[in-house]
């Protein structure tokens, strides 16, 4: 008996790959992972009022990430994970979210990453969600740090300005991301390249 190596045919690999991919998809995405600033100090002073924090956080991003037709992932502890088919949308809806905190005495640190990311059971993995988390570790309270594909993507955008941090190594992440602050009303101002 001899060993017959039989190739499938296009269809059958197309079948294949489409029911391996079901409930997995990769696609390109903003990521904009948010994190309200000093809540873990708070908790232990007034846990009622980091409580009171939360929800107020919680409902203003959630309208707004609606509003600019971005999608709410998850809650990570006191903050979120969301992604928007544009760059642009999602730097629209950071601003917002910061401007509407402010009002309510409230600071978010916000990192935004376009990249590719892998959606499998209502979830979101993939590393441009890493570099989104790290920016928005390293973001000044009340600030917005974004990376290089994300200032590429908005630069026609005369009304969102940005200033060059520089090359910076992320934790866990492989090479250099090339980092920008957002600067504008109502954001830590930056000067000479470093946020103050």
């Amino acid at each position: 008996m001899s060993n017959i190596l039989v190739q499938p045919t296009m269809q059958q690999v197309a079948k294949r790959l489409k029911r391996n991919s079901m409930s997995k998809q990769r696609h390109l995405a903003a990521i904009m992972i948010t994190d309200i600033v000093g809540d873990t100090a708070l908790m232990g002073r007034n846990e009622a009022k980091a409580m009171d924090f939360k929800r107020q956080s919680r409902l203003i991003q959630k309208r707004l990430v609606k509003e600019f037709e971005g999608k709410w992932f998850k809650e990570m502890g006191d903050g979120a994970v969301c992604t928007f088919s544009s760059a642009s949308d999602a730097v629209y809806c950071a601003l917002e979210i910061q401007e509407h905190l402010q009002k309510h005495d409230l600071q978010l640190s916000i990192g935004i990453h376009l990249g590719e990311v892998l959606t499998e059971d209502g979830d979101i993995y993939g590393d441009s969600i890493k570099i989104a988390s790290r920016l928005q570790v390293i973001s000044e309270p009340g600030g917005i740090y974004i990376s290089n594909s994300v200032q590429k993507a908005i630069r026609g955008q005369s009304d969102i300005q940005a200033v060059y941090l520089g090359e910076l190594h992320l934790k866990n992440v492989a090479n250099g991301v090339k980092t920008y602050a957002l600067r504008g009303n109502g954001l830590p101002p930056v000067i000479n390249g470093a946020a103050k």
